[in-house]
């Protein structure tokens, strides 16, 4: 029989890549089991398999399932569970045989991997981060915080371009929404918001970013007998302030929307009730408050980065003559000679409510890219665009 230590180091060699950091690891505690129908050192393996497998889904885990009818009969009903968490440090904590099946018991940190394919080509795809709105603009009195609009879209772009990750387009001066309150209401019924899709046509931009400030409310103390409101106002430091956005990520393609996550914090709002703060100054980040709010800002830059690097790179079509093809795409994005592009079709499909939805159409062709430019590349095809259709405001893609 194979020793706990042996065999789990056996196992993990096939679970653990190189260079897996347990920075953002979490520690999790399974009971693994199998019937013990045969060798009690094969019950075993299969116990400590089954443990670790139990803890890969603690981490990340994706269910799809599988419906086939025939005749109007149910003939197929599969529901499959893949995770691609990372386990590692793995301590059996106990082992024991209960109405017939083996248990293995262990704790281990588990880390939690991304479920989109990494791409073969990691281009930088354009986004354009728009202003966001102060659905409350009365909260952002106390400290001066109205340039927030500006300043904090502007701070994330500047976040987002630093990771190397995304060619980011400063929008900052441009908003979406009319009202911020209601965002992104504003959308149709299918979450497509329209002026996302006019904004990056113009800029360029494959992906639009933009959000929403909820609150920026300090929690203020009930005003003592005799004080006067004017001194009740100035005397509201050292107070929690909440602090709650929403992102939002659409397609600039179709005016989809790709991601939507609400962000909350909230930290002592320890500066001076009468200094002019601002928002994203150095007197604001020398908070209390405002570290927390750098620290969840940090947290956003990660969640677009991943929410952004599980999409395809889309590039529009802006010439198409013969066998050459001008595309709309910076040397900043990371494209050389040689490279290939997907081509696609664009057209337009009407839904049950006659609701216009873009559709791709995927030609089967494909485009080597020959030469780039600053602001665009030119690629060559292999048949003529004429003879497939393909024409202006088409696509190329790599996934």
């Amino acid at each position: 029989m194979r020793s706990a230590k042996s065999l789990a180091a056996c196992l993990l060699a096939v679970v653990l890549p190189l260079g897996v950091s347990p920075a953002s690891a979490e520690m999790v505690e399974v009971v693994g089991q199998a019937a013990l129908d045969g060798a009690p050192s094969e019950a075993r393996e299969r116990a400590l398999k089954d443990a670790l497998h139990q803890a890969s889904l603690q981490g990340n885990s994706r269910v799809s399932a599988t419906q086939l009818m025939q005749h109007g009969e149910l003939v197929r009903d599969d529901v499959q569970v893949a995770t691609t968490a990372v386990v590692h440090d793995v301590r059996i904590t106990g082992e024991d045989v209960v109405d017939g099946m083996y248990q293995v018991a262990l704790r281990a940190e588990v880390t939690p991997q991304s479920m989109c394919p990494v791409p073969e080509k990691n281009y930088r795809k354009a986004i354009a981060v728009t202003g966001f709105g102060l659905a409350s603009p009365q909260q952002a009195t106390l400290g001066h915080l109205e340039n927030a609009e500006q300043a904090l879209p502007r701070w994330l772009a500047g976040s987002l371009n630093q990771s190397g990750q995304l060619h980011v387009l400063d929008a900052t001066d441009i908003s979406l929404y009319l009202d911020p309150r209601r965002a992104p209401s504003a959308e149709t019924a299918q979450q497509r918001l329209t002026t996302s899709v006019a904004l990056a046509t113009q800029l360029g931009a494959q992906y639009v970013v933009s959000g929403v400030i909820r609150d920026l409310d300090v929690h203020k103390e009930r005003q003592r007998e005799g004080r006067s409101l004017l001194g009740s106002v100035f005397s509201r430091s050292h107070h929690p302030r909440d602090f709650v956005m929403d992102v939002f990520i659409h397609d600039g393609l179709s005016g989809a929307m790709l991601y939507q996550h609400t962000y909350r914090t909230s930290g002592l709002w320890d500066a001076d009730p009468r200094d002019h703060t601002g928002f994203a100054t150095p007197d604001f980040w020398a908070t209390a408050y405002g570290s927390k709010v750098s620290d969840l800002l940090e947290t956003v830059t990660d969640d677009v980065n991943e929410a952004l690097r599980c999409q395809p790179f889309m590039a529009r079509i802006v010439r198409a003559r013969g066998n050459r093809l001008h595309i709309e795409a910076t040397a900043s994005a990371g494209i050389r000679p040689g490279d290939t592009f997907k081509v696609y079709r664009t057209g337009t499909l009407y839904n049950l409510d006659l609701e216009p939805r873009t559709e791709l159409t995927d030609m089967a062709a494909e485009a080597v890219v020959r030469q780039v430019q600053p602001q665009f590349i030119i690629a060559d095809l292999s048949y003529p665009a004429e003879t497939l259709s393909i024409q202006r405001d088409d696509m190329v893609i790599a996934w």
